[in-house]
């Protein structure tokens, strides 16, 4: 061997044993295990507004969560984006199509579309009583977002007299099967259910019941990757930790298990709720108002398999 090439191998073993050294690129949900809750993007997202319903679009580098309301004084939810820039994320802005009350973002699968909350009737309707309805944006072609598209069909329900159900619906969710699951409510006293709708074109129709139910208000779902598990937030049930806690059914057949609670530490004395999953099916995101926050409710994430949401299907 020459001296020229024995000097490209040993070259080349060396840029080997620095690049072993160096620590691994940031990616947008870190490199270090979380077997617990931790707060997730300290000051580009967890303030001291009130933080809460996170969404990713495919790649993770994507973001768009709620912040605002929560009581007198406080300012009205808006939607609010952020991305993974640089190796950090960028300090978040409010989406350019939010307006007045809204909340709960949940992107399509494939990013293209943005479901959400919006406490506003159609256009088209009479003028009737304060209602949250489901409305979603499109992507443009030059990657901006359309106005605001109220859910045609048979999802949201106007609510015209005091006299009439509350018939608020929260929490959508679009799986990748065409479906919109969602939380609607029908009776005050009895809280909120989970709903599924068929898609048909720009309608969604046929709105059912999902066979769940628990004894108290059940909202805001998420479904895992591999569409395995069920999450979503239920409150008043006696075997919560705290007044309001999150819920997981297993995926049986056709349909879903009988729900249980997660455990502690994601489920706390105090109030814990809004999952929802990273692209990669990898960590829990979900918002609470325990201690050690940096607002009243704020965003944690944690893997899933850590509080026995492993992968794969019965």
């Amino acid at each position: 061997m020459t001296t020229r090439a024995r000097f490209r191998v040993v070259g080349s073993a060396a840029a080997l044993v620095l690049a072993a050294c160096q620590p691994p690129p940031p990616t947008p949900f870190g490199t270090d295990p979380v077997p617990e809750p931790a707060l997730f993007a300290p000051e580009a997202i967890a303030t001291g507004e009130r933080e809460y319903a996170i969404t990713f679009g495919p790649d993770g580098t994507e973001a768009y969560f709620t912040r605002g309301g929560g009581g007198r004084g406080a300012a009205p939810p808006r939607i609010f984006a952020t991305r993974f820039v640089g190796g950090a994320w960028t300090e978040a802005e409010t989406a350019s199509f939010t307006e007045y009350r809204d909340e709960t973002p949940s992107l399509s699968p494939d990013g293209s579309e943005l479901y959400y909350s919006a406490r506003r009737d159609p256009p088209w309707w009479e003028p009737g009583e304060p209602n949250n309805n489901l409305f979603f944006v499109r992507r443009t072609e030059g990657g901006s977002w359309s106005r605001p598209i109220p859910v045609a069909g048979d999802v949201n329900r106007p609510r015209l007299t005091e006299d009439d159900p509350a018939r608020s619906e929260l929490g959508p969710l679009l799986l990748p099967s065409g479906e919109l699951l969602y939380s609607t409510t029908e009776d005050g006293e009895w809280g909120a259910d989970l709903y599924v709708a068929d898609r048909d074109r720009d309608e969604f129709t046929d709105p059912r019941p999902l066979r769940i139910s628990t004894q108290g208000a059940e909202t805001h779902p998420a479904v895992s990757r591999d569409g395995r598990w069920l999450v979503f937030q239920a409150f008043r049930q006696a075997d919560a930790v705290g007044e309001q806690d999150l819920y997981v059914s297993e995926r049986v057949g056709l349909g879903w298990g009988r729900p249980r609670p997660l455990p502690e530490p994601v489920n706390s004395p105090d109030n814990d709720g809004y999952p929802s999953f990273s692209p990669d099916g990898r960590y829990l995101f979900f918002a609470s108002d325990r201690d050690g926050g940096a607002g009243s409710w704020d965003i944690y994430y944690v893997e899933a398999e850590a509080v026995g949401l492993e992968p794969g299907g019965p």
